[in-house]
């Protein structure tokens, strides 16, 4: 009897997919969903990288706009407060022959349960090309990715 209530209990957590995040220092590998939105995250220990798994290439009809790639750095030791994994969300804005690659801070604020908390802005295209003028920094928000 004991051995089928194990047997049970680790099938019904095999189905239930990875065990939760305990911290940022866990295996972060995996798809995650915000709202219809799903990334990709690889977790190569050190440093981890992000890819949409959607449509990301809008932008101003008149320029060729890259998908955004988000490019994250364990910290070896974080000062007390600061987030563990920090990095660049980046996005190349092409016109004609002329290119600009926009990088704004990211930052993985928290790593727990089901998901991470990411603390990021959105890259603007350039004002100007040749060379590449950009507007003020946009405002930074903080957004839940939930593991799938």
């Amino acid at each position: 009897m004991r051995r089928a209530v194990l047997a049970a209990v680790a099938i019904g957590s095999a189905c239930h997919g990875r065990a939760a995040i305990g911290s940022c220092d866990d295996d972060l590998r995996g798809v995650y969903a915000d709202g219809a939105a799903r990334w990709m995250v690889l977790d190569q220990g050190a440093t981890l990288e992000a890819y949409p798994l959607f449509p990301d290439a809008d932008g101003p009809p008149e320029l060729v706009t890259a998908p955004r790639r988000i490019e994250l750095a364990r910290a070896a030791s974080p000062a007390p407060g600061a987030a563990a994994i920090t990095g660049e969300l980046r996005r190349r804005y092409m016109q004609r022959a002329e290119s600009c690659d926009a990088r704004v801070p990211v930052a993985i604020a928290r790593c727990a349960g089901d998901g991470l908390e990411l603390v990021l802005a959105d890259p603007a295209p350039p004002l100007g090309f040749a060379p590449c003028r950009w507007p003020g920094p946009g405002p930074s928000r903080v957004v839940r990715w939930r593991r799938d």
